[in-house]
């Protein structure tokens, strides 16, 4: 198909600087949904105008796994609870996950994309974090008109993704002997967000993000990892110790008490399962199955919107199929990362292990709070997937390379 000047600058400007839109995405989530949405509609837009002339730089199986996961997705919607509202949930979900299959053509296009991307992103993370903290005291001083509660107005979410990020860029400044000094702040930084926002969700996948970069980009031995992990949950603890007192308060269901309902909510969902349980109730149908969204604590009747748990979501939403597509792809794209990471250059280890950390971060994290159709999830994991699969297509060390002679 031949190309219209115009259609030429598009794809061209969309791989020249375009691809890098995603790093900006995090920052918008600070304007709110709408100017997310504006920005993210736009990126895979310009993106779809653009992917067709680099379809051969996509990696096969990876490519053939997404279209299976977004066709079995599609295929639940005839027969969902509502299927209008599941159609306009599976539009967003393709919207936000094409950053698979961008993420990693742009890669493609030179070998110097993926720094561009690491520093992009580190750069773009570190602009969020400052910009959490500057609106911080409008939030303190009740400028929205509502009384301070970090655990609803505050917005911790993004920073167990970015934190790797902004981590490696510091590491990567060899000469310079503040970087130590530096990790040590943007850490104290992000985890002070945190538990400030009373984010369990985000502590835990701070933890889990920080633990895979120290293994993987500074290659500390585990039981100094281990250290670091108890250091930074005790801090944790220390500042927001409301659900360690809510589990000694129900001594007959600490467990309960301590995760605010999210293991009654799991167990009426597998004692409740979908009629169809294949297929799901349909993608974003599952705030309709009320029998299992409800339940008490506290004496208190709550109603929520989703599990809280992305296996289970998926699992509930989409069937065995659509959960079975979702592991199938994430397995994939780690397990061949897996295959050749002892082959990779030390320097290209270290870059894998920045994206591994925050997909990791991002999906524990995920395993406690948002869904799988969420922007943290269908957007940044999916992003990382890409750049995961890039980095398992990466050249062989000249060290590991047998000598044929």
């Amino acid at each position: 198909m031949k190309l219209t000047p115009f259609h030429y600058k598009i794809q061209e400007a969309f791989f020249r600087q375009g691809w890098l839109l995603p790093a900006v995405l995090p920052l918008t989530q600070i304007g709110g949904r709408a100017l997310f949405n504006v920005v993210a509609g736009s990126y895979a837009l310009w993106g779809l105008l653009s992917l067709w002339s680099r379809r051969k730089q996509l990696d096969r199986m990876t490519a053939l796994l997404y279209l299976l996961l977004l066709s079995v997705f599609l295929l639940g919607i005839p027969g969902a609870v509502e299927p209008a509202g599941a159609l306009r949930t599976w539009g967003m979900f393709l919207m936000q996950s094409l950053t698979l299959l961008l993420m990693q053509a742009a890669l493609q296009e030179s070998s110097t994309q993926l720094d561009r991307l690491l520093n992009v992103m580190a750069l773009l993370g570190g602009i969020t974090l400052a910009g959490l903290y500057v609106l911080l005291p409008y939030y303190v001083l009740g400028g929205s008109g509502q009384p301070f509660d970090p655990s609803t107005q505050l917005q911790e979410d993004n920073l167990p993704f970015l934190l790797p990020f902004m981590l490696g860029w510091i590491w990567r400044q060899q000469q310079a002997r503040w970087r130590y000094g530096a990790m040590v702040g943007v850490i104290a930084a992000s985890l002070g967000y945190v538990v400030l926002a009373e984010g369990r969700a985000a502590l835990l996948g701070l933890c889990v993000g920080l633990a895979v970069f120290c293994w993987t980009v500074l290659g500390w031995r585990l039981r100094w990892i281990a250290l670091l992990m108890i250091l930074v949950l005790a801090m944790g603890i220390v500042a927001n110790t409301g659900p360690f007192r809510k589990a000694e308060m129900d001594p007959e269901h600490p467990l309960d008490a301590f995760t605010t309902g999210r293991t009654i909510l799991w167990r009426q969902a597998l004692a409740h399962p979908p009629a169809r349980l294949w297929l799901g109730v349909g993608i974003g149908n599952g705030f309709r199955a009320t029998q299992v969204l409800n339940f008490e604590i506290d004496s208190n009747q709550i109603q929520v919107k989703h599990l809280h748990n992305f296996l289970m979501d998926a699992w509930y939403e989409t069937g065995l199929l659509g959960l079975g597509a979702l592991l199938a792809l994430i397995g994939t794209v780690l397990g061949r990362l897996a295959w050749v990471w002892q082959r990779l250059s030390a320097g290209d280890r270290q870059r894998a292990g920045v994206v591994l950390a925050a997909a990791l971060a991002i999906m524990t994290a995920g395993l406690l709070s948002f869904s799988y159709t969420s922007r943290y999830f269908a957007c940044y994991l999916f992003a990382c997937l890409g750049g995961l699969s890039y980095c398992a297509t990466l050249p062989a060390a000249a060290d590991t390379i047998p000598d044929r002679r």
